[in-house]
């Protein structure tokens, strides 16, 4: 497996990249509802898998909303391709080698025990937002099995078009849990249930615009219909 490999000089050029070249030019906002628990504590921050952006967006999350050291979790051929994602605190995970996914989640449990923060995505890859179950896989449950006092953080993103030409990303930070220890397939399924409650809650109030409780993070760029609209 390849380990992360830290570097603050990085991390804050890529921040700042991250966040007024790419989101700011790619969106037309980004909007949060919820926070993160400020205590410094073995954290599993559990994040729906839809989109390309998601790694970014939780970059970002992690440089301005999360106090605490992050790191996360990329499938091995990415981080190959781009290995400048350790210096941000990615590391390898390969589900196709038993020994490899041994050796990433015995990685990623002594992050936890020095209370760091792991990202991690689930459902293992990309699906459609709408597709219903949310399929997990089992790496949560391990990490759970070997770190019982972990705070589980559910995190939801749900990316769509409103009123304007860019897309608008809608982030909610759930409350806090800890589970108790049970059979790995039915702590897998909980987990399961918990963030598929919180995605199709967040997509139905996005969709009757109930978005009183969500605060602006980045405000995007003018597109062209912004401009037009400004001449008019």
């Amino acid at each position: 497996m390849i380990k992360a490999k830290k570097s603050y000089l990085f991390r804050f050029i890529f921040h700042m990249y991250n966040t007024n070249w790419l989101l700011r030019r790619s969106f037309n906002s980004v909007r949060l509802k919820g926070k993160f628990p400020s205590q410094a504590t073995a954290s599993l921050v559990l994040v729906n898998h839809s989109s390309w952006w998601d790694g970014l967006v939780s970059f970002y999350l992690s440089q301005t909303q999360l106090t605490q050291d992050s790191y996360a979790m990329m499938g091995e051929p990415g981080l190959k391709r781009f290995p400048f994602f350790r210096k941000i605190g990615a590391f390898s995970i390969q589900t196709n080698s038993k020994s490899s996914l041994i050796n990433s989640l015995h990685y990623a449990v002594s992050l936890l025990k020095q209370e760091k923060a792991i990202w991690m995505f689930p459902q293992g890859k990309e699906q459609h937002t709408e597709l219903r179950p949310l399929r997990f896989q089992s790496g949560a449950a391990y990490l759970l099995e070997q770190v019982p006092e972990v705070l589980i953080i559910p995190v939801t993103y749900y990316y769509t078009f409103l009123h304007e030409q860019k897309p608008e990303l809608f982030i909610e930070i759930g409350k806090p849990f800890q589970l108790t220890l049970k059979k790995r397939s039915i702590m897998t399924a909980e987990l399961e249930q918990i963030i598929t409650q919180q995605l199709d809650k967040q997509r139905d109030e996005i969709k009757l615009e109930r978005l009183d409780h969500y605060r602006f993070l980045i405000n995007g760029q003018r597109s062209i219909s912004d401009f037009i609209d400004s001449q008019q």
